[in-house]
């Protein structure tokens, strides 16, 4: 359960996190707001297109390997989203992390399902549901903290 909800609440606190920061974006790499508006839809639309594609794929392939990929990629594609140099760099490791967030969101429920007994699964997909609600309300906030911090 805890490495279901960790993925869950990082890919829904990637989400809204950089709402926030737009503004700051638009300064810092010296573009137009219109083009960094890209940074948010360029993440939602790729979790929203993939997250079918991925669950079928998980049931030909298996579901703990691809959410485990789903990790890497997202974790990897952090670390590439912090290092990036100008706004279209950006905007394509937003896409290459929402990837892997869509690989852990679209089995984070049909692993729990799997992994907890039926008198316990309800309270299972409670916590899951927790956890994404957690998420996109706690970014805005991490967002607002780091940048303080970076300012």
């Amino acid at each position: 359960m805890a490495a279901v909800a960790i993925g869950i609440f990082l890919a829904t606190i990637d989400a809204s996190i950089v709402n926030i920061a737009l503004p700051v974006l638009e300064h810092d790499l010296h573009t137009d707001f219109s083009i960094v508006e890209w940074v948010v839809l360029a993440y939602l639309m790729t979790v929203t297109t993939l997250m079918l594609s991925i669950g079928r794929l998980a049931d030909m392939l298996g579901k703990k390997p691809i959410y485990a990929a789903g990790m890497v990629v997202f974790t990897a594609s952090s670390v590439l989203c912090g290092l990036s140099q100008n706004i279209v760099m950006l905007i394509a490791f937003r896409v290459l992390q929402a990837t892997g967030a869509a690989m852990t969101m679209a089995l984070a429920n049909a692993i729990v399902t799997e992994a907890f007994p039926a008198s316990e699964r309800g309270k299972a997909l409670g916590i899951s549901g927790l956890f994404v609600s957690v998420g996109i309300i706690a970014g805005p906030t991490i967002g607002g903290l780091i940048l303080g911090a970076l300012s």
